[in-house]
């Protein structure tokens, strides 16, 4: 036969292609019982079974019949909408952190990171850990203008990538890599703007300093889920509005959603954040949240606000810019970073997922067609 196939890969790449065993099956025209031993490694697939496999998970025929060189674990993450998201809309998750993690690892060989922020918040009240973080990060009481800077600044690795899912803002958790821990969130490439990425990201930030060393999240159940949830959405907005900078920025009346709009541009945090802010701070009461959230409902604001438009979604820098420093260097070429992930990890990911992570165009991995000659 000339290979063996990997039942964990074949099982890594359906899930990230979001398919169930049995749509697998019929698209490769076995049994969904076959295509189960396959992954549990106690059957192997006919040539012509598995060039159908390949052709349609469209991963690299070497994804899988590798196997691992590193020690890997990943450590849970954090689905911002896990209680209304499906299990397929979260599975690709597992294959963009593990392809951050292995990035990272590997870049960390030539190129100094930012330390992940490792300092003690002491107190597990949400407010009074973004309290805390802010003090620690010296931020005082001001706006933060972009969060997914800040957070790349103390170590946190960021990618945008296409969860394939509108319920999926941004989710996040440690992975290790040869034993070096790396906390990764990744962002919706195409689900949010501006001002609600800036509250995603300080919602993750939340889980990463309230429940990441402390919390496994798959072992919840949903009304812990919940109760963890509602922690972070409080960290965050303590984190971009504090309490009493945020009252004092207001100057005009609260029921008129244009206040929230200039304020927007102030806390570059979304309107309807802030409207949520207001009561949580009883600025306004029960009843005049109600008839701010018919009125955000009736502008349709739920997907995109006044102003959403004039300042475009963050991008990760990290490992772009440890790319570029590597090519500039002549250490490597993007083209060449597969086979080196492939030969060194044993790992061989599609460049699809590569540039997603990285946050490069796929044309990056594309080998030169047009050279010099050679000199005579």
């Amino acid at each position: 036969m000339g290979f063996e196939l990997n039942g964990d890969r074949l099982r890594e790449a359906r899930r990230y292609r979001r398919l169930t065993i049995t749509s697998l099956s019929e698209k490769a025209g076995v049994s969904k019982q076959m295509v189960s031993r396959y992954e549990r490694g106690t059957a192997q697939p006919g040539l012509e079974v598995f060039q159908k496999i390949v052709r349609e998970l469209q991963f690299p025929v070497d994804f899988f019949t590798g196997t691992n060189k590193f020690e890997y674990k990943d450590e849970g993450t954090y689905f911002r909408s896990r209680l209304t998201s499906t299990q397929s809309e979260k599975m690709p998750s597992e294959t963009y952190k593990k392809a951050t993690g292995l990035v990272r690892n590997m870049f960390s060989e030539y190129v100094e990171f930012p330390s992940l922020f490792q300092e003690d918040i002491t107190s597990k009240s949400p407010k009074a850990a973004a309290i805390q973080l802010r003090q620690s990060w010296e931020l005082g009481d001001d706006p933060i203008k972009n969060v997914l800077r800040l957070l790349e600044s103390h170590g946190i690795l960021v990618a945008l990538v296409n969860s394939g899912s509108e319920k999926i803002d941004a989710h996040s958790g440690y992975v290790d890599v040869n034993q070096h821990r790396y906390y990764v969130v990744l962002v919706d490439a195409n689900s949010t703007t501006f001002f609600r990425q800036q509250f995603s990201l300080a919602h993750e930030l939340g889980h990463f300093i309230l429940h990441s060393d402390s919390v496994e999240p798959q072992t919840l159940d949903t009304q812990e889920y919940r109760q963890m949830e509602k922690e972070a959405d409080e960290f965050a907005s303590e984190f971009l509005l504090p309490a009493q900078a945020f009252e004092k920025s207001i100057s005009g009346n609260l029921m008129d959603l244009d206040e929230y709009i200039r304020l927007k541009m102030k806390w570059y945090v979304a309107a309807g954040a802030m409207v949520h802010r207001a009561r949580s701070l009883r600025l306004i009461n029960a009843d005049q949240y109600l008839r701010l959230q018919k009125r955000i409902s009736a502008r349709g604001w739920r997907k995109k606000e006044k102003l959403d438009g004039i300042v475009e979604p963050s991008k990760p820098q990290l490992l772009h810019q440890s790319l570029d420093l590597l090519e500039s260097a002549n250490v490597l070429q993007a083209r060449e970073l597969p086979g080196i992930l492939n030969s060194e990890y044993g790992v061989a990911f599609p460049t699809e997922i590569l540039a997603q992570v990285i946050g490069v165009p796929i044309s990056r991995f594309k080998a030169d067609i047009v050279q010099l000659k050679p000199l005579a």
